[in-house]
């Protein structure tokens, strides 16, 4: 305004020295009428036809203007280097906390990637041991059934040939009768009715080859009317005490084997138990408490992943800011300096158009 109004005054003048231009300024100094200023500027003009007018304070007032718009832009820039000065500081604050967030927010994200791996990990072994535990019970269980299958197999065994025997020792018993020759005569009949009575028993045994088929023939042998001598059951009692040492021999055999077999299986049966008891007691109960102090320490990075985040937010969004600032605060400095050059050009302007009106300086 205050170059505005001077620029006025100096046109006027300008127009009164050069009278043979007067008729091109009509117009504006009709438009000066119309407001206080204006009717100051025409009061002068008026008093410059009639007295010799200094302008030496219009001068005064040219220099004051351009050295306080000088004064203004060197106040400018002395605060816009300050405020570039304290954006540097403020940005290289903001983007070492960027640079540190985004450190910390990797690292958690890292930390997490490998806790989650570790916690797959425990996982799949805790199935891993469960599966085993479930093998080991059902193993436990089938040997169980096998043991006791086992024991109910050799009693039968031993109690078929405990009885085999029996038979053997009875017809021994009875033959040895036959070969004292003082019964021989008397116990005809009495032989006859215990071969009867054996082969009765035999079938019995039909399903035991070893002891059916030598017992079928010495009760044939005994059966005839030739057989009640010495020589023929002296015979007959060594191939049965032959058989009978054969079916004790086997027996002791069976007992022997089953007995070796019983502790194998006794063994597996232990070192079974052993393992479901470690399995229940230990591995699986540290494979959960791993799992859950895992999934605690997941939980905890996230918390601190979500902090370092916001944190990371916040030194961004503030880092922004500033170079916001700055854009805005360039902005507006090349404004304010763009206003001033153009009062100093226009103020330039106007002393040129006093010289060339023939108002210079005293």
């Amino acid at each position: 305004m205050r170059v505005y109004a001077l620029l006025c005054i100096i046109a006027i003048v300008y127009c009164t020295q050069t009278t043979n231009q007067a008729s091109m300024f009509e117009e504006q100094l009709g438009q000066l009428t119309k407001s206080k200023l204006g009717k100051t500027i025409l009061n002068m003009i008026s008093l410059q036809q009639f007295t010799e007018v200094d302008f030496s304070p219009l001068f005064t007032a040219i220099d004051d203007i351009v050295a306080s718009t000088q004064q203004a832009k060197q106040d400018e820039t002395e605060q816009l280097d300050s405020y570039f000065q304290q954006f540097l500081s403020d940005s290289e604050f903001y983007t070492n906390q960027v640079t540190e967030y985004s450190t910390e927010v990797a690292q958690h994200q890292s930390d997490i990637t490998t806790f989650k791996k570790d916690r797959n990990s425990l996982q799949q072994s805790l199935y891993d041991k469960n599966q085993q535990l479930s093998d080991s019970l059902r193993n436990q269980a089938q040997l169980q059934k096998t043991v006791q299958n086992n024991d109910q197999a050799i009693s039968k065994k031993t109690a078929e040939y405990d009885q085999s025997i029996s038979i053997v020792d009875q017809v021994i018993a009875k033959l040895q009768l036959v070969k004292q020759s003082s019964f021989i005569e008397i116990n005809k009949e009495d032989l006859a009715v215990s071969t009867a009575t054996f082969s009765r028993r035999l079938s019995e045994v039909s399903h035991l080859p070893h002891l059916f088929e030598p017992l079928s023939k010495v009760l044939i042998q005994m059966s005839t009317s030739g057989f009640a001598d010495q020589e023929q059951a002296g015979n007959a009692i060594k191939l049965l005490n032959s058989l009978r040492e054969d079916l004790v021999a086997t027996k002791q055999a069976l007992l022997m084997n089953a007995q070796l077999e019983k502790d194998t299986n006794n063994g597996l049966l232990t070192s079974l138990e052993e393992n479901i008891n470690l399995l229940n007691n230990e591995i699986i109960p540290q494979l959960k408490g791993d799992i859950e102090t895992k999934d605690g320490e997941i939980a905890t990075k996230q918390e601190l992943l979500k902090d370092a985040q916001s944190n990371l937010d916040t030194a961004q969004s503030n880092l922004d800011n500033v170079n916001a600032g700055w854009i805005a605060r360039q902005q507006q400095n090349k404004q304010l300096n763009d206003g001033w050059d153009n009062e100093l050009m226009l103020l330039s302007q106007a002393e040129s158009a006093l010289e060339r009106g023939g108002i210079r300086r005293q």
